[in-house]
């Protein structure tokens, strides 16, 4: 691969964990405005979802230096784990709009 490949993933990449630290700053703040079990669920979650890339990330560089297969089974296991903080993401989510946001009756 040639550098202007690599910077294209590079930024890519930077792009994805901008979006993650951007999230866990509103997460902060949504906590600072209303503190309960589903903005710290959605907290945990944001500051799960930075971990797990970062874990994935560096996970890929050290499996590559012991071989396509340790690649493949790093890949395997983030396959699996990546998607988890963003479905309790999803949870807190939930359970703060069925919970927290104002009927649209409310509103009229």
């Amino acid at each position: 691969m040639d550098n202007s490949q690599t910077f294209i993933y590079a930024i890519g990449s930077l792009l994805g964990v901008l979006g993650q630290i951007v999230v866990i700053i509103a997460c902060i703040i949504l906590i600072s405005k209303k503190k309960n079990s589903a903005t710290v669920l959605m907290l945990i979650a944001s500051i799960l979802a930075l971990v797990v890339t970062i874990l994935n990330f560096s996970g890929n560089i050290i499996a590559a230096q012991a071989g396509v297969d340790s690649v493949l089974t790093w890949s395997k296991i983030f396959a699996l784990i990546g998607p988890l903080p963003y479905v309790l993401f999803a949870i807190g989510l939930i359970l703060f709009a069925t919970n927290h946001v104002k009927k649209l009756e409310d509103f009229q």
